[in-house]
């Protein structure tokens, strides 16, 4: 039975190391330093669900890709968790901005890594794999 890929965006190679080993537990990995990285990633496979960090080249960097994603046909239905330093204060300016992106989920660091093994399976499930 093949296993589910998971795209882990993220600049903090640290912590990609980290999470990486702990969703090697149940999925593929692949992973991208920035949007340009992970763009290039959904060029050669289609993931099972994404994982964004927001900060990353540029402050924003996460919520654009994310916009970029959700409005091409070819990836809109893709999951999308933003797992980030950035607290729900931001989440909420965004929204009150009107900037705000529509995302799937939202986890903040450092994950509790069976939550976001959790989250990360009900993003597929409910995406009807991919």
């Amino acid at each position: 039975m093949s296993r589910d890929t998971v795209l882990l965006v993220d600049d903090d190679p640290v912590f990609v190391d980290a999470v990486a080993a702990v969703l090697r537990t149940r999925f593929d990995v692949m992973t991208a330093a920035d949007g340009e990285e992970a763009l290039v990633r959904l060029a050669e496979q289609r993931p099972s669900v994404i994982i964004l960090d927001i900060m990353m080249t540029y402050q924003s960097e996460g919520y654009d890709l994310a916009s970029t994603l959700k409005k091409n046909p070819e990836t809109a239905s893709i999951p999308i968790l933003i797992l980030t330093g950035v607290d729900k204060t931001f989440e909420l300016r965004s929204r009150m901005e009107g900037s705000w992106v529509e995302v799937d989920h939202f986890m903040a660091k450092p994950p509790d890594f069976q939550k976001l093994l959790d989250a990360l399976q009900r993003l597929i499930d409910g995406a009807g794999g991919a």
